[in-house]
């Protein structure tokens, strides 16, 4: 069996310790471990070599993380090392073969128990790694959270969010953050990166709950920076991995089987590759075919290169869902029969705003009760946040817009309110959850004035006073009076350019983006005062390059500069590219639309 290449030095990972130190280590029945035993004896025929890895788990009566005399080994606990998973003997030994002159090694963390120190130990096989398991009490019925995209620049953030978590009004099992960890070290030098996982690691130790993490594409040190030192042990994955320990990993809470995966192969894709999924077989070989399931990763299952491999692993499996971010918007998907939920970040736009549909800076709660899976979004800040479900700011609104809003009251008798353009809005309960509540309203647009008009919400009970907004573009054709003194410049960068393609504004010619214009340039043209309004539509056409062909070519990011101020469609991040022609796929049109409104 392989070891994961070694990089780093040896570190644990914070686990907070749980309240409850009552229940019992969960015995697998012999026939599953036999079967279990059979996988895992394949993959020692072809990735075999001389060096093993040995350790024990134990109980740690005394819970000082060291294995004392007395102190009773546990059966049947899962031991990892990569691609490779065995289970502790009845004495709770364990032994991975092929581990390496130094390999990653970690647990799964089983349910009712919970790790002295942490779940995962840099070994050798001189050395070896023991794991202490403490008792701990986990109730079937319990809430878990998810956050995701912290892009942690200030850690006061993260420490304020913690706090605001540890009051809520249920209990939280554990929070899982589903990757972005820090603010960006693909972009740093391997000695300049570890500082932003420091402040990480220092602020989510606010937790008072257990904090399982899971790497996003943003973790991976220096795959952004020219010439970085690919042999520096930082490099990559090797800083994660050395302070967080292992990328993808699985533990069991109660009578749910928690898997945490990791969507990024380096060179950078979107995918899984053949040694997590084959670690992922191993895993799943020692789990009843009823056990329930839940699944973890930063990118989107459904989108992922071997998504459909990933779907052949599961097949037969009792998957509750599936929780991913990556793309700051909140909405959900499917993947082989089973809910893939995106979740907004916690960041919002990069703690300049809300997410790009509009969506506040949250997270998300999620509760499994009788063995179902229920789950809502809520934003960061307010005892009982709310926020717009539906529709998203991404679309252009005009006349009468229904619209849905999803409370976390946790039960209690708190009621939201809406307005819009300082009119009320009637709100009427059309969903009850046992810990949120979702109601529909209806906005009447058409009264108001084209421009990006602000649906306001607040909730209230006592004392507590949670609000929430949501900015639509209207353009109902109320173009109200509006004069410009002085002119403005629209923005853009473009690439694969080919064609004479054309520039309008409100629906006029403006100007033409030259034939062969190099890539990445910035192409910009002026608007006199004239031509400008309140809101100003911009519309780039793809030019015929050859019979019945369009160009295709890329737009973004687009902006409009007026009186030293940067204007941008307020649908899109700030950096958003879109492609025009018509290539074949659903992201291709033969012209496209950007709204920019001025104040």
């Amino acid at each position: 069996m392989v070891g994961l290449p070694a990089s780093g030095e040896t570190a644990d990972a914070r686990w907070p310790l749980a309240r409850s130190t009552s229940g019992k280590v969960k015995v697998m029945t012999t026939c599953r471990l036999i079967l279990a035993a059979m996988l895992v004896a394949e993959s020692l025929v072809s990735h075999a070599s001389s060096a093993a890895l040995e350790g024990r788990v134990y109980l740690d009566a005394n819970q000082n993380g060291r294995l004392d005399p007395g102190e009773p080994g546990v059966a049947n606990v899962l031991v990892n090392s990569g691609r490779n998973v065995v289970a502790s003997d009845s004495d709770g030994r364990y032994r991975l073969e092929g581990g390496g002159n130094r390999a990653l090694v970690w647990i799964n963390v089983p349910g009712d128990c919970q790790p002295v120190g942490s779940f995962w130990r840099w070994a050798d096989g001189a050395k070896g790694a023991d794991f202490g398991l403490a008792k701990r009490a986990e109730p079937k019925d319990f809430c878990f959270v998810q956050i995701t995209d912290a892009h942690l620049g200030r850690d006061d953030l993260l420490r304020e969010f913690a706090g605001h978590l540890n009051q809520l009004d249920v209990p939280i099992a554990f929070v899982v953050n589903t990757g972005d960890l820090v603010g960006g070290v693909d972009v740093v030098a391997p000695d300049k990166a570890r500082e932003q996982f420091d402040r990480y690691l220092s602020a989510a130790a606010a937790f008072t709950v257990p904090l399982w993490n899971l790497p996003g594409n943003h973790e991976h040190v220096a795959t952004n920076v020219a010439g970085a030192d690919k042999n520096h042990p930082h490099y990559g994955k090797g800083l994660y991995r050395q302070l967080l320990g292992p990328a993808y990993y699985a533990w069991d809470w109660g009578d749910v089987h928690f898997v945490a995966l990791d969507g990024t192969s380096l060179p950078y894709q979107e995918k899984l590759g053949e040694e997590q999924l084959a670690w992922l077989r191993a895993d799943l070989a020692f789990q009843p075919a009823d056990k329930p399931l839940v699944l973890f990763c930063h990118q989107s299952l459904a989108a992922l290169r071997d998504a459909d491999e990933l779907a052949g692993v599961l097949q037969g499996r009792r998957v509750l869902g599936a929780f991913c971010g990556h793309l700051h918007r909140t909405f959900s998907t499917e993947l082989a029969g089973f809910p893939v939920y995106h979740t907004g970040a916690l960041s919002g736009a990069w703690w300049s705003g809300p997410n790009p549909d509009g969506t506040p800076q949250g997270f998300r709660l999620v509760q499994i009760n009788n063995g179902k899976l229920k789950t809502a979004y809520g934003g960061r800040e307010g005892r009982y946040p709310l926020y717009v479900a539906a529709p998203p700011a991404s679309s252009v609104q005009a006349g009468k817009i229904p619209f849905e809003v999803v409370l976390l009251d946790f039960g209690k008798p708190v009621e939201p309110a809406a307005q819009l353009a300082d009119h009320a809005l009637p709100l009427q309960c059309v969903l009850r959850e046992g810990l949120w509540s979702t109601w529909k309203g209806t906005a009447d647009t058409t009264q108001v004035d084209d421009g990006d008009r602000l649906l306001r919400l607040t909730s209230r009970l006592g004392s507590e006073v949670s609000r929430s907004e949501m900015r639509y573009l209207v353009v109902n054709g109320r173009r109200q009076p509006y004069r410009a003194d002085a002119p403005a410049t629209l923005k853009f960068q473009v690439r694969r350019v080919n064609a004479p393609n054309e520039v309008l504004l409100d629906g006029l010619p403006l100007a033409i983006i030259p034939a062969n214009t190099p890539d990445e340039a910035t192409v910009s043209f002026e608007i006199s005062p004239d031509r400008l309004a309140k809101v100003n539509r911009v519309t780039l056409r793809a030019a015929i390059e050859r019979e019945n062909d369009r160009d295709d070519f890329s737009a973004g990011p687009i902006w409009l500069e007026y009186k030293a101020r940067k204007f941008y469609d307020l649908r899109f991040p700030t950096f958003d590219r879109q492609n025009v022609g018509d290539a074949p796929g659903a992201h291709y049109q033969p012209e496209r639309d950007w709204y920019f409104c001025l104040p």
